[in-house]
């Protein structure tokens, strides 16, 4: 973070991280005191990226921008209060980060595509999974515990069982909170949570930044399998869904197992065939070879939203800032692009020193920028956009 007080390191060192399992999580990269005062910038060093084809081919490596440096702009400016907690969520889109340059043996070079999300008193909305080992369970009250990260012993959080949570022993099948011991290795999925004082007497940690978590999975075995719905739950409560289009996988629902969708809790009536999903929970070998595998689910993940289409190409006349619309050259024809108040403009700007990332406003936008458009096909004709993606690079 830099800001009045010159530079203030949260994190140092290295830490490997698959942003394709975040795609529905969070996951916290680090923990921190900083000096109180006004900042105006976070900055990321990206030291390599791998690609990993799904057919099994050569590793890709793609091209970062300038040396990996990557600072992400506030608008204005945000502030750390003393003895306050502040909570930055960094979203980083794969999918809109990576692109090929050229056609036929192309290479891929890293875009990247970054929000940033400053809260000062309060959490984010997004589901969290985190993994450590448990270093004390507390009576008062039930479903209390101290979870200690295995890399860094001295970073915890208090972790409460939710009231409709539930907990899954190595194999992936439910058990009660009382199977949970201590030096146990786990995962939890739930979301933070702010109490309304601090209390430290009995853990020695500040609990007004806690974690609820509606899955407890003891034993490090979960796996996150992702695929297509290929048919509903039967009467043993058991479906199928394709992974990597040719390899079938059966998904086990069993006592406990969490649906969660996009606007929160779902039950298995949302499961329905060619959805894409996420399963949480541990792969079982079949009993028989060559049948599926199973994975006994402690989560799903239902993706039940609409998948963004993408439009990319030039700002053209009219740009009206009124109605918040523009024309994009796309190829033979111009396309109209309206945007609303709850649209998303990312500014990216290269040079020798790094990558500039901040989020813009319409007023940013002019005729002849290169931009990427994500959104939907407008009844209208025009095209609805949610976020713009504006490349500044090379531009006065």
């Amino acid at each position: 973070m830099i800001g009045g007080n010159g530079q203030q390191t949260i994190f140092s060192g290295n830490k490997t991280i698959n942003l394709l399992d975040l795609y529905n999580f969070n996951e916290p990269i680090a923990f921190g005191e900083v000096l109180a005062g006004d900042y105006t910038k976070i900055r990321l060093q990206i030291s390599g990226l791998k690609l990993e084809p799904k057919d099994g081919k050569p590793s890709i490596f793609p091209t970062l921008p300038a040396n990996g440096k990557i600072d992400l702009l506030d608008q204005g400016r945000f502030t750390v209060f003393p003895g306050r907690t502040l909570v930055i969520e960094i979203d980083i889109d794969a999918n809109k980060s990576v692109h090929i340059v050229g056609t036929g043996n192309g290479t891929y070079q890293f875009r990247p595509v970054v929000k940033v999300n400053i809260m000062d008193g309060g959490l984010p909305d997004k589901l969290a999974r985190l993994e450590g080992v448990v270093a004390a369970i507390y009576d008062d009250p039930a479903g209390k515990f101290l979870l200690c990260s295995a890399d860094f012993s001295d970073v915890c959080v208090v972790v409460y069982l939710a009231k409709d949570g539930s907990v899954f022993d190595a194999e992936g099948l439910p058990v009660s909170f009382g199977k949970l011991m201590i030096d146990d290795f786990v995962t939890v999925i739930g979301r933070y949570r702010q109490d309304d004082a601090n209390n430290t007497e009995n853990t020695g940690v500040d609990e007004k930044f806690a974690f609820e978590a509606i899955v407890i999975e003891i034993g490090g075995n979960a796996d996150q399998v992702k695929g297509i719905v290929a048919s509903t739950p039967n009467e043993n409560d058991q479906f199928d869904i394709v992974v990597d289009k040719n390899d079938i996988v059966t998904v086990q629902i069993q006592n406990g197992t969490k649906f969660v969708g996009k606007d929160g809790a779902l039950d298995r009536n949302a499961i329905v065939i060619s959805q894409e999903i996420e399963v949480e929970g541990v792969i079982v070998k079949p009993a028989v070879a060559g049948d599926p595998k199973t994975v006994n689910a402690a989560l799903i993940l239902i993706d039940d939203g609409l998948i963004d289409d993408k439009l990319s190409g030039t700002i053209a006349e009219p740009l009206d800032s009124t109605n918040m619309s523009f024309n994009l050259s796309a190829g033979i024809s111009d396309v109209c692009v309206n945007l609303n108040n709850d649209s998303v403009i990312i500014l990216i700007s290269e040079n020798a020193d790094g990558t500039e990332v901040k989020i813009g406003t319409f007023a940013d936008l002019a005729t002849e920028q290169s931009v990427d458009t994500y959104g939907q096909q407008g009844i209208g004709g025009c095209f609805e956009a949610n976020e713009v993606i504006v490349d500044l690079t090379g531009q006065p």
